[in-house]
């Protein structure tokens, strides 16, 4: 059970996240301990003026969590809705919010599509790490359009997130309607993949190179990402120029690659 303090920081924390005010949380919490009472005694606790009372109060009023009793004017008394009430618009809040990420999800491709370069210099982020390697990768399902596609070694990268991973993403991106392209090195995992290929939205090609390699690169939307999965490194690249040229690499290679 949590203590009196606790519960108190808790109600605090909710009525912050909903907007209130220091001064309106404040008058709040006192009339939850009170109770009903008149706007001199609130006054008196809170050591402010009656018309500093009046316009929390009309703050309060604004956002359903307060209101007078049906008495005379001068004989009403000021009391604070329910934390029912609280806990009703922290989960509106949620649910708005909610919407408005699902809705953000599914349009970030024409978001990023309204995202011009132009003049801005060239965007290059260094990611380390297994967890970050990880939120790049899941990064490409939001906010890729169509089409994805990725050249290397695919037995280094998978070697490195788990196919359990890999499996979780492919479910997300067939979610979405995403498909990939697949340029892979030969390896058992590419084959696996490549025997899949109808059910998962992809299309792999095998491409054997004299001299094989344990990287690779991803490109989606405006980007890109260089994989090296031995240093849980990716290297994400944000030029349009940059992105024009491994992409024109990926398809000469693509047509010479083993169907």
């Amino acid at each position: 059970m949590e203590s009196q303090k606790e519960v108190k920081n808790i109600v605090y924390d909710s009525l912050k996240e909903l907007g209130l005010t220091r001064h309106e949380i404040n008058l709040y919490t006192l009339s939850l301990a009170i109770g009903p009472a008149s706007v001199s005694k609130i006054a008196q606790h809170l050591n402010v003026s009656r018309p500093n009372v009046y316009k929390v109060i009309t703050g309060l009023e604004s956002r359903g969590l307060a209101h007078f009793s049906k008495r005379r004017r001068f004989s009403r008394s000021f009391m604070v809705e329910s934390p029912c009430k609280m806990l009703e618009l922290l989960r509106k809040k949620r649910e708005l919010l909610e919407r408005l990420d699902q809705g953000v999800t599914q349009n970030m491709p024409q978001l990023l599509g309204l995202f011009k370069q132009g003049s801005l210099p060239t965007s290059i982020k260094v990611i380390e790490g297994r967890d970050q390697f990880l939120k790049l990768f899941y990064q490409i399902i939001d906010e890729v359009k169509d089409v994805s596609e990725f050249f290397g070694s695919v037995k280094d990268f998978i070697g490195f997130i788990s196919w359990a991973e890999e499996r979780r993403w492919i479910k997300q991106r067939i979610r979405k309607g995403v498909t990939i392209k697949a340029l892979l090195l030969p390896s058992k995992d590419s084959n696996e993949l490549k025997s899949t290929d109808s059910q998962e939205m992809r299309e792999t090609r095998i491409l054997h190179v004299k001299t094989p390699f344990l990287t690779s690169f991803q490109l989606f939307s405006n980007k890109v990402i260089i994989w090296q999965p031995k240093a849980a490194l990716a290297i994400l690249i944000e030029d349009q120029y940059i992105v024009a040229m491994l992409k024109s690499i990926f398809y000469t290679f693509w047509q010479t690659g083993e169907v």
